[in-house]
């Protein structure tokens, strides 16, 4: 399908949203699915991660695109909402690409060789698959608002658990980590770790986040 494109310049971006589906099929069909394309397994980036966040708070798709992509390079994704489920990131994701002159295709979607048309083609159809996936969330808000009312709703299940926490703090502390690179290891959202170091071990933002000693005296 992309002769035309030499096989160093062909990328491609594999993503799941949770540690557990790291060891499922998803993750190994989608690089299979990379490889029949001819992208070298080199060039395969991989992440752990909500397509909901916004590009900044995946650092391995950040630093895709905002480093590693050249002109005429082809990035490959299997599915439009493995790089984006809200339209209007998917277009600003989209208009980066187009800028730079990487040529964006979703494997789930038809593809035109005029960048143009592909162009077109994807934005309708992003538009048309958020559209879908608001469709799908009603029914949901619907049963939490009724289970509100009936004082039967607990809540999401918070991924911060007493174990993250302390994976983070280490990370932090001993290791003199970013928060790119401690969601990166351990494979939670840029927001999340933010929150923790926030909120469970009392850092201020100062520049950078540090440590409010002043708090930790009073206590």
């Amino acid at each position: 399908m992309f002769d035309q494109i030499p096989k160093n310049c062909r990328y491609a971006y594999a993503r799941v949203s949770s540690k557990s589906q790291e060891y499922n099929s998803s993750l190994e069909s989608q690089k299979q699915e990379f490889i029949q394309q001819g992208v070298p397994e080199k060039n395969i980036r991989i992440e752990i991660g909500s397509a909901a966040d916004n590009i900044s708070e995946r650092p391995v798709f950040y630093h895709l695109i905002d480093h590693e992509l050249k002109e005429n390079d082809l990035l490959l994704v299997s599915k439009i909402d493995r790089c984006s489920r809200n339209t209007l990131e998917f277009l600003k994701l989209q208009e980066k690409l187009f800028k730079k002159k990487v040529t964006f295709i979703s494997l789930d979607l038809p593809y035109s060789n005029d960048m143009a048309v592909n162009k077109l083609i994807a934005t309708n159809l992003a538009a048309i698959a958020t559209f879908e996936n608001e469709r799908r969330k009603e029914p949901q808000r619907q049963g939490i608002a009724a289970a509100k009312k009936a004082g039967k709703y607990r809540g999401r299940k918070t991924v911060i658990t007493p174990k993250l926490i302390s994976e983070v703090q280490h990370l932090k502390e001993d290791k003199h980590l970013s928060i790119t690179q401690i969601a990166k290891i351990t494979g939670r959202a840029r927001t999340t770790i933010s929150r923790i170091l926030k909120k469970e071990l009392n850092y201020i933002p100062y520049n950078r986040l540090v440590k409010n000693v002043n708090q930790e005296e009073k206590a």
